[in-house]
């Protein structure tokens, strides 16, 4: 098993295994019951204080953990804590449904009805109530509109604090009814959209999502968004076919759209349909370095930010170094045993925990 920077999986001891849903983690005394059901972790058996709480004697999870955080209890008594007070990047997953089929998706989407995970979101983000940044992915979390209209709503009663940044493909905005009331809670909740847009036009961009008008839905959408003052993070996944598109979606960006706070290259992460099609799709960052120094030029030029994530510092030119983020979930992120003696280690974004055997891009010798 690789070593990532924080371990998210523990398991429950046998007699344990009968705990099973959401659960807030106490390391002490649990207080008022509240959004979510509570659980006690001691770190052994002498500790325990009270022998009628619902508890887990987990040493490796009780140093793991903050009192507070939150988890998930598998039936099969595997524990993931999915909301980390130490996490450098917290994401709740609100469906695994998806109305793109995109041929490197890291979640392959899962048909029907699901909508569970989207309630059981909504008393997570409440229970944590965090004054920081939680992620909502999928799937497509904008597919239950009305309840993530709800979910904006409850965040804003109970968790104000929090804010929330959402990965969606854009297209449900292409309702501008729908548009409008999620504007409307921005007046009272921080929040941003990353939205994809992988070509300046619909051939590319509809091919690499497997979906047919995608591109017509997305572009309606982001307008639709900014213009309703919502703020977007615009995306970028470089492969094979489409490189060649990132300086026209930097222009584009611009030249269409408004609001745009940033434009994000994401390097590709080698999970789900990503492995099937990894052959097909990857391209070194190494292969497209002027690409990626017109998009910033075009972004400078425009006073729109141009971030580079998900990239190992030795897989891109020096220059480019200060364009790169440490962005790579803790609980995914790793590096390789040749990045020991770096001397960039520190501020460089490592890999991902997945990108083993033939999907692990080497790192190059730094000089």
């Amino acid at each position: 098993m690789l070593e990532v920077l924080r371990n998210d999986l523990f398991e429950c001891a046998a007699e344990e295994s009968k705990l099973s849903g959401f659960y807030v983690l106490r390391k002490c005394q649990p207080l008022i019951p509240g959004f979510l059901p509570q659980v006690i972790v001691y770190e052994n058996s002498g500790t325990i204080i009270n022998p009628e709480t619902p508890a887990v004697i987990n040493s490796e999870l009780f140093r793991a953990i903050e009192d507070g955080d939150i988890a998930s209890i598998s039936p099969n008594g595997k524990i993931r804590v999915i909301l980390s007070r130490r996490a450098n990047h917290n994401t709740l997953l609100l469906t695994e449904r998806c109305d793109n089929r995109c041929q490197f998706c890291s979640q392959p989407p899962k048909d029907g009805d699901d909508s569970w995970l989207l309630e059981q979101a909504i008393l997570a983000i409440c229970a944590f109530n965090l004054d920081g940044e939680i992620g909502l992915s999928g799937g497509e979390p904008l597919l239950y509109r009305d309840d993530f209209i709800r979910l904006l709503d409850t965040t804003i009663e109970h968790a104000p604090r929090t804010r929330l940044h959402v990965l969606t493909n854009g297209r449900a905005f292409a309702d501008l009814s729908f548009t409008k009331s999620v504007a409307k809670r921005t007046e009272h909740i921080t929040m941003s959209f990353g939205i994809p847009l992988y070509a300046a036009n619909s051939t590319i961009h509809d091919k690499l999502v497997g979906a047919e008008g995608a591109f017509n839905e997305t572009v309606k959408g982001i307008i639709n968004a900014g213009n309703s003052g919502i703020n977007i993070e615009l995306r970028f996944i470089p492969t094979r076919q489409n490189a060649q598109e990132l300086p026209f979606v930097a222009e584009y960006a611009n030249r269409v759209f408004t609001n745009i706070n940033q434009i994000s290259v994401m390097n590709m992460e080698p999970m789900g349909w990503a492995r099937k099609n990894w052959d097909g799709l990857y391209l070194h960052p190494l292969e497209y370095p002027l690409l990626l120094e017109n998009a910033a030029k075009i972004s400078r030029q425009n006073s729109t930010p141009l971030y580079l994530f998900n990239y190992p510092l030795c897989h891109l030119p020096e220059h480019l170094h200060e364009l790169s983020v440490q962005s790579i979930s803790d609980w995914k992120n790793y590096y390789p045993k040749e990045c020991s003696s770096c001397s960039m280690k520190n501020q460089c974004g490592g890999f991902f925990a997945s990108a083993k055997g033939k999907f692990l891009q080497s790192p190059q010798r730094y000089v």
